[in-house]
């Protein structure tokens, strides 16, 4: 059985028809007379009252008492078929005791490393559940390698340069087809062995000859300009990446820098540079040409306010002036540049200037 709109049999719902029929002439005043305060009737209830004012409305609330929440007491329909013999009473369900709170258990202790060599309990010392058990089986699985001075060193040099210089970066495409042709002839004519790299070091020397603002580096008091042109160039090593430096690159030949590189690329490999010869400088070149790296960005190797990333010379189909499909060779250089010392003009001067010299050899050996 239901309260309110609850559900009764047919002969209870005949009778309640007739009861509430006879009672509807009477009128309602009588039941709601009498009600104590904070007793609700329903509706249909009211309607049996009025026609039956032999029943009390408190004992019916008592019935009901605590039936609803917010400690309202309603005088339903059945309580009054109830009363009148017409219906079963409702079995009362007893609620189920709500247990009562209790302490929580005492945190294990962490286990802290033993010297005297007992071993600590598996359950306090191995994560649970399946997620911890992967990661604490990925974490066996790890082998420490302990950094070198070196590492350490560069690491805390690259972390600086990241978050106290203001990186600016600016690409260029440059052709390369002069450049790849005249390495050939002078390294032929000439009984040297140049690189790509050598012929690129001399052009930013040669660059920043022209444009001697960018020879520069920020210091919180003033600029400092370089009195003379140092371009260094990364190298790697089994220690991490050094950045010889090449002293005096725009006075010195083609034949001169590829000597200097080579020696001291070995030296570094081998972990035999002095710190003045990978310390200072102007400008730095990194370049990843040669591991087939299109283009990438490189970060700046404080105090230098400039360096230039170097990618590989590809092939590229392009149409002539002449309607006649050819290809050309390029190479994508990117520059980062400190903001502080060179704005966004001064970058691109330094830019274009080295891309002229790089498409016209020439000019690199008139400086």
């Amino acid at each position: 059985m239901q309260h309110g709109l609850g559900v009764v049999s047919r002969p209870v719902r005949a009778a309640a028809r007739t009861l509430g029929s006879s009672a509807m002439g009477r009128g309602m005043a009588s039941a709601a007379a009498v009600l104590p305060h904070g007793v609700l009737v329903a509706p249909s209830a009211r309607i049996l009252l009025a026609g039956n004012t032999s029943l009390a409305v408190e004992t019916l609330a008592k019935a009901a008492l605590g039936r609803m929440p917010n400690g309202h007491t309603v005088v339903t329909k059945a309580d009054v078929l109830v009363a009148l013999g017409l219906a079963p009473p409702e079995k009362t369900v007893p609620k189920p005791a709500v247990p009562a709170p209790t302490a929580p258990p005492p945190a294990t202790p962490a286990a802290t490393p033993s010297t005297g060599g007992a071993a600590s309990s598996p359950a306090a010392s191995s994560p649970s559940g399946p997620r911890a058990s992967i990661r604490s089986k990925a974490h066996r699985s790890h082998e420490d390698i302990p950094t070198t001075q070196m590492r350490k060193i560069i690491a805390k040099r690259l972390l600086e340069s990241k978050n106290q210089l203001p990186h600016q970066y600016m690409t260029v495409e440059v052709e390369m087809d002069n450049l790849i042709k005249a390495r050939v002839e002078y390294n032929e004519r000439s009984g040297n062995k140049v690189s790509v790299n050598d012929f690129i070091i001399k052009a930013c020397a040669s660059a920043l000859e022209q444009v001697p603002e960018a020879n520069a580096y920020w210091t919180p008091e003033s600029l400092k300009f370089h009195p003379t042109i140092d371009v260094a160039f990364a190298a790697a090593t089994p220690a991490g990446l050094v950045t010889p430096v090449v002293r005096g690159a725009d006075k010195k030949t083609l034949a001169e820098i590829a000597k200097v590189t080579k020696d001291l690329a070995g030296r570094a490999r081998e972990n035999k540079l002095l710190p003045e010869e990978f310390q200072g400088g102007s400008l730095s070149v990194s370049n990843l040409g040669m591991f087939a790296i299109t283009e990438f960005v490189a970060v700046l190797n404080p105090p230098q306010s400039a360096i230039f990333a170097i990618g590989s010379t590809v092939s590229k189909a392009v149409m002539g002036l002449d309607g006649v499909l050819g290809t050309k060779q390029s190479m994508m250089v990117t520059l980062s540049h400190d903001a502080r010392v060179m704005d966004a003009a001064l970058a691109k001067k330094l830019c274009t200037t080295l891309k002229a010299l790089i498409q016209t050899p020439a000019l690199i050996f008139m400086g």
